[in-house]
């Protein structure tokens, strides 16, 4: 199946994202074309790994891709605008579990010198991960941030755990910048900027060509 056959199909499950004035003029407007850009949140490093990361999951086909799209720009933006001290600091963290397992499976020092390939077998160890398991991981998560938010003693957790966490964050927050970009909304979704009429049970390729509507 053709990728984007695959992004008409996608469903947007990241529920504690909001789509707020400021971050939409990150998403769509010109910041990301500025000379000398630098992230405002993540460390280079940080914004390296992240776009790599990205770029894996969306990657560049007959439509733009993640990079294309500077989603890891707008990722970067929603860690720093969306996200208080807590959660920010809780994010550090999860990327700085993947990084050291990164390192570990594939017996490197320097993240620089990991490869594509490095990072996919471990996205794909972690995120094909059997569903019960995945499940169980998720559970384990929400389990240990309880006691901490309560200020309880907790063991802390695997780093396979704390990657699958954050990769699948990343996974969702990255789908739900495709989704919302200026191009994706009107290039390759369903998009009309002055709805007509409301017309209920039409059948979707009678009415898109079989799209789903630009959010």
């Amino acid at each position: 199946m053709k990728r984007r056959e695959v992004i008409k199909k996608i469903g947007f499950s990241f529920g504690a994202v909001t789509l707020t004035p400021s971050l939409l003029s990150v998403l769509n407007g010109c910041d990301f074309k500025q000379e000398g850009w630098q992230p405002k949140f993540l460390s280079l490093q940080e914004y390296d790994m992240t776009e790599k990361i990205t770029d894996i999951f969306i990657p560049a086909t007959e439509i733009p891709g993640a990079k294309e799209l500077n989603l890891t720009r707008f990722i970067d933006a929603h860690y720093q605008l969306m996200l208080g001290s807590t959660e920010q600091k809780n994010i550090k963290f999860l990327m700085k579990e993947f990084s050291e397992m990164l390192l570990e499976k594939t017996t490197q020092k320097d993240l620089k010198k990991t490869t594509t390939s490095d990072y996919e077998n471990q996205l794909s160890r972690l995120l094909k991960t059997d569903k019960k398991e995945r499940q169980k991981w998720q559970k384990s998560y929400n389990d240990y941030t309880k006691k901490l938010n309560k200020g309880e003693a907790a063991k802390p957790l695997s780093k396979d755990i704390n990657s699958y966490i954050f990769l699948d964050g990343l996974r969702q927050l990255s789908i739900w910048g495709f989704r919302n970009s200026e191009y994706i909304g009107e290039k390759v979704l369903a998009y009309d900027p002055v709805p007509g009429q409301q017309k209920g049970c039409v059948d979707l390729i009678e009415a898109t060509g079989g799209k789903s509507w630009s959010i």
